[in-house]
């Protein structure tokens, strides 16, 4: 680790009135990945005195519509005082100008997302790789979506919203400006340049770490920093986990169109199956989805896996007409 730079140092760089000569002592101070963590503990401290500016694009889009309203009204002040046979013409023009500026609101609110960001999506089975307009590396595990700002990034954070399971490969900026990852449940990943894999489904929200650092921001305001190796899992009920798995190739194992399974629970390992190829298999029988499964397999589509778990554990598929069912076989059964 490089000798440690003064917090009035750092400041100054922050406040944008640092020399050259201390600009490049900066940024050679935080090619170290080690300062990274005191890096942010700085800046969010001086964000904190120095409040910047952040819209808000709601409150932005409620103010425009308010104000085509009003400058309905205004028209409306206008125009001179009709007679009684124009009365109810007024009327209804006013009736669906009023309806109009209504549908105007419920589309705004209801397709703000799609207004405001663009989004890049996986199919189902396939996986899809993307560089961002700062040099970010994307590559997102089927079915899910990034969502990117319409007019790029700009010059303040880079923020994007991810629905689904990603691993990045964050570049660093000269501006230090952080790339932050929105995921459900208000989490949020904060990084400077580095690679992580980032999962956000209904059923759970996990961080994994490969390089660099990250700072995890979990809801009530509570912040984690995670270091290389480290795995962060909430689940479904709110259960939150740090640990560091001895096999990081099992997160990136998508990548490959592959499946790794670590001692893995065989309901775990068809929630897996049923977030890649978009499909609905279910265990009907608890003890059996208790069962375990290690290995790594490829699989295109949900039926190479399904046809592995069969042969392996003697399961029988079952195929309903709204979902696929995992049932031991009769013959295991009468074997055992």
């Amino acid at each position: 680790m490089k000798e440690s730079l003064s917090k009035d140092v750092l400041f100054d760089f922050f406040d944008g009135r640092t020399t050259f000569i201390q600009r490049k002592l900066v940024e050679d101070w935080l090619a170290d990945p080690q300062n990274e963590e005191l890096y942010y503990h700085y800046l969010d401290e001086w964000e904190t005195r120095h409040p910047q500016f952040s819209p808000k694009t709601e409150t932005a889009l409620s103010s425009y519509i308010s104000l085509i309203n009003n400058e309905q009204v205004e028209k409306e002040a206008s125009v001179p005082q009709p007679d009684k046979m124009n009365t109810r013409f007024i009327k209804t023009v006013w009736l669906w100008s009023t309806v109009a500026a209504c549908l105007l609101c419920v589309f705004g609110f209801v397709f703000r997302k799609e207004i405001l960001y663009k989004s890049l999506i996986s199919e189902n089975g396939r996986t899809a790789s993307y560089q961002l307009s700062d040099g970010t590396r994307v590559v997102l595990n089927a079915n899910s979506i990034l969502r990117v700002p319409r007019l790029g990034f700009g010059s303040a954070n880079r923020e994007v919203i991810l629905e689904g399971e990603a691993e990045f490969k964050v570049v660093h900026t000269k501006s230090d400006s952080r790339f932050i990852v929105r995921m459900d449940k208000d989490y949020l990943i904060e990084v400077l340049g580095t690679e992580f894999v980032a999962f956000s489904r209904e059923r759970a929200t996990k961080v994994f770490l490969t390089k660099g650092k990250v700072k995890l921001s979990l809801p009530k305001g509570k912040q984690l920093y995670l270091k290389p190796g480290n795995l962060f899992s909430s689940e479904k009920d709110g259960k939150c986990t740090l640990t560091s798995p001895t096999v990081p190739a099992q997160f990136v194992a998508f990548k490959h169109n592959m499946f790794y399974f670590d001692n893995t629970l065989l309901s775990e390992a068809v929630e897996q199956m049923n977030d890649r190829f978009k499909v609905n298999v279910r265990i009907l029988d608890p003890v059996l989805g208790k069962r375990r499964i290690g290995g790594v397999y490829k699989a295109r589509q949900a039926d190479d896996l399904l046809a592995i778990l069969s042969e392996l554990l003697h399961l029988e598929v079952i195929r309903h007409n709204e979902f696929i069912e995992l049932r031991t076989s009769v013959t295991n059964l009468n074997h055992e």
